[in-house]
């Protein structure tokens, strides 16, 4: 029997490969026409939750057309942070659709975090009201903070930012960071509704809540709003009143409904994503159209930028480690 040997990469190896956000919103796009068009294998991601407010989750994909796949096996618990570990932790497996072996192994994080700012960056290309200028943020942790470099890549013309978090030090981290080198002008806020109240759109980006946060009077006529938690940060008035629900996964969607999201219902699914990006569905007809997307992170998304990792790196020195070498 051959030896089998797979690549490991560490977050920092990840890191030093550079790879812009522009890169990623453009793989991510990809991975999504593909699922509009049926050309992706990505079930409902099983999880396991040791604790109320957190989960490990199992998320595999396989592209057919362009012959690629592999798995993501992330956990996310809150309470790391009171322990200096992170919120967000795991790792991406990448497998050859020929032998079904691993080519690579590699730290999650970062790509994690990359793709779901991708995910809101295209639903913006494709849904947000023409002219639109002004950004609400609620969270100022990393997907706050990718989320608007990403949103800068499709909508240049964005210039007002509003900032709300409950630590006063990560908007203010918030705004010395972006409002320079990101040309916007960011407003630190005292409250989640002087944050968006009346924005062009509204993003989300916390973590479990007790309560919601947005309220359906703040989502004004043409407002795009975004929601990170699988609906916990809105109310359920604002949901269902949206004139447009759109998610990445209306199984996964339906899924997350049935352990407890969503509680006043489900809203009507207007289109996945997919079938946005793919020319199927049209993302905004009027603009005057609220548009709500809670995209609930599929593994297609992770699994596209990861093979573009492995692809990088795959004829390089990077680390090898052996699986097996004989038979047994």
């Amino acid at each position: 029997m051959r030896r089998v040997e797979f690549m490991y990469l560490s977050q920092e190896d990840v890191l030093r490969l550079g790879i812009p956000l522009r890169k990623v919103i453009d793989l991510v796009e990809l991975g999504l026409s593909e699922h509009g068009h049926g050309r992706v294998e990505n079930p409902p991601k099983p999880g396991i939750h040791s604790k109320p407010d957190a989960f490990i989750h199992a998320m595999p994909a396989y592209y057919r057309e362009l012959g690629i796949g592999g798995l993501k096996w992330v956990s996310g618990y809150p309470s790391n942070r009171a322990l200096g570990l992170p919120q967000i932790a795991g790792l991406m497996v990448v497998n050859s659709m020929e032998t079904g072996l691993p080519l690579a192994v590699m730290d999650c994080r970062w790509i994690t975090a990359a793709r779901t700012a991708a995910v809101s960056a295209i639903t913006a290309k494709y849904c947000a009201r023409e002219g639109t200028d002004s950004l609400g943020v609620v969270g100022c942790g990393v997907q706050g903070r990718m989320s608007l470099a990403a949103f800068k890549e499709v909508l240049p013309g964005l210039g007002s930012v509003r900032v709300f978090d409950v630590n006063r030090a990560a908007m203010e981290r918030y705004k010395a960071d972006f409002e320079g080198s990101l040309s916007v002008d960011i407003t630190v806020c005292g409250s989640v509704k002087e944050a968006v109240d009346g924005a062009d759109m509204i993003l989300t980006a916390t973590q479990r809540l007790p309560e919601p946060l947005v309220r359906d009077e703040w989502f004004k006529p043409g407002c795009l709003g975004f929601g990170l938690e699988a609906s916990r940060a809105w109310y359920g008035d604002a949901i269902l009143g949206a004139d447009k629900f759109i998610t990445d996964s209306w199984d996964q969607t339906v899924h997350f409904h049935e352990q407890g999201a969503f509680p006043d219902g489900l809203p009507k699914l207007y289109a996945e994503l997919g079938e946005i990006v793919a020319g199927k569905k049209v993302g905004r007809h009027t603009q005057d159209e609220r548009i709500l997307a809670i995209n609930i992170g599929l593994a297609l998304e992770d699994v596209i930028v990861a093979n573009h990792v492995y692809e990088l790196v795959k004829d390089s020195d990077a680390q090898r480690l052996t699986l097996m070498e004989e038979d047994f």
